[in-house]
């Protein structure tokens, strides 16, 4: 009986396998098929670039679809029977949110798009040049690093979206340092946009050439002496506080080419018209076989520069000592006084009093019978100084007859010297 039973049950569960089976292949019902992830793509993008405009992101936008078909046929279908798209045509500069138009196989219905519209920046599309950067994939070995390098193009023209332009550092093209041999290679190496942080920029950008020519070979890299001769004088208002000139310099060529240079001269570095801190670069003369190697690349004369240090002194027209009257004469200052300024480096000004200067009047410049005059202020002083100046610069000065009364009267202000370190 027992037996009787299973084979029962198994004779009922294959009738019904071959009656689901039977349903599935002649009647073929619908069913529902969600297809995930189909690229969305752009159409008239040349029309919106032929007004200047383009699309401001790298986005790979993508929509997610629900169908609906007999069931032998959606269910064979994959992502790339579907197509969806954006169409660009007509629109503006700003944020738009624009439709996505599916394009479904003959065999299915949609039912549903998600999303149905997707949100893209329109830009102003502009144009600018770029410098193309030269990297290596490694390091080279200590000693050595490829030189006598040159680019064709030197510099590209990228095209895209304002604000994507504008992240632009540079173009950079990566080359696989184990190919840089002996003797100059070339190179095809395709051009990449880096942003401003040295990372790639994957935007959709249009290069001027997306392929740049490199040549180059790896050098031997060798430090000699190097000499150069620095000339003139700067401003005398000026300071040069500190000043760095390299006595050595790096040099890249063949073996052969580098180990034949015993030393290197430049071309005299005149400082005349420096007045602010400065770099000064210095023009080596260099054989034809040899080149500045990078560390050298940039070689210069550091030079940091101050201005002077000043003091004011203030001196009354008694202090303003009157020298060279005629006999029988004092000279007498028709002046409030005069204030006198000094300059000089920090190390002369710092210690510098107003006992270190004196001002005066010569009147030995009057001529015969003259009885007034404006006198210029002169200084005298030992210390170094880089200038000196007295304002009023001159002052007026009258000769007082001494009245005879046979003993020897001294005017005011009047004294005789002798001295070094005079200035007008």
């Amino acid at each position: 009986m027992l037996k009787s039973n299973t084979i029962n049950k198994i004779i009922a569960v294959a009738v019904a396998v071959t009656l689901w089976a039977y349903v599935i292949i002649s009647e073929n019902p619908s069913q529902t098929v969600d297809i995930k992830e189909v690229p969305v793509q752009f159409t008239n993008m040349d029309v919106l670039n032929g007004r200047d405009l383009t699309i401001a992101s790298d986005a790979a936008y993508t929509v997610d679809l629900k169908v609906e078909g007999k069931r032998a046929d959606v269910g064979k279908l994959q992502t790339e029977d579907f197509t969806a798209a954006v169409n660009l045509l007509g629109w503006q500069e700003g944020e738009q949110i624009i439709p996505v138009e599916v394009k479904v196989p003959g065999v299915a219905t949609l039912l549903s798009t998600r999303p149905a519209r997707i949100t893209v920046n329109i830009e102003k599309r502009v144009r600018v040049s770029k410098p193309i950067h030269i990297e290596f994939t490694e390091p080279f070995p200590k000693g050595r690093e490829p030189g006598f390098i040159t680019m064709i193009p030197d510099e590209i023209e990228v095209m895209g979206a304002q604000s994507q332009i504008e992240n632009i550092s540079y173009v950079r093209v990566l080359v696989d340092s184990p190919e840089v041999g002996d003797e100059i290679g070339s190179f095809v190496i395709a051009a990449r946009p880096m942003d401003l942080d040295g990372e790639p920029i994957f935007a959709p950008l249009q290069l001027s050439q997306t392929d740049v020519e490199i040549r180059a070979m790896l050098c031997y890299v060798r430090e000699v002496p190097l000499y150069v001769d620095v000339i003139g004088e700067i401003d005398p208002m000026l300071e040069i506080t500190s000043r760095t000139i390299p006595r050595t310099v790096e040099i890249r060529g063949s073996k052969s080419a580098v180990d034949a240079v015993d030393a290197l001269y430049a071309a005299a570095v005149d400082i005349s018209g420096v007045d602010v801190t400065s770099r000064i670069p210095i023009a080596i003369s260099l054989p034809d076989d040899v080149e500045l190697a990078d560390a050298s690349a940039n070689i210069s004369i550091a030079i940091n520069i101050k201005g002077i240090a000043t003091k004011e002194f203030v001196f009354t027209s008694d202090e303003i000592r009157v020298e060279g009257s005629p006999e029988g004469y004092a000279g007498h200052i028709n002046s409030s006084g005069v204030t006198v300024s000094v300059y000089g480096t920090d190390a002369v000004i710092s210690g510098f009093d107003r006992e270190d200067i004196l001002p005066f009047v010569d009147l030995s410049v009057l001529a015969p019978g003259e009885e007034a005059a404006n006198l210029p202020i002169q200084l005298r002083y030992e210390k170094e100084l880089r200038k000196t100046e007295a304002a009023p610069d001159s002052v007026y000065v009258n000769l007082i007859e001494i009245p005879s009364s046979g003993v020897e009267t001294e005017m005011p202000g009047e004294e005789t010297v002798s001295g070094a370190g005079v200035t007008e």
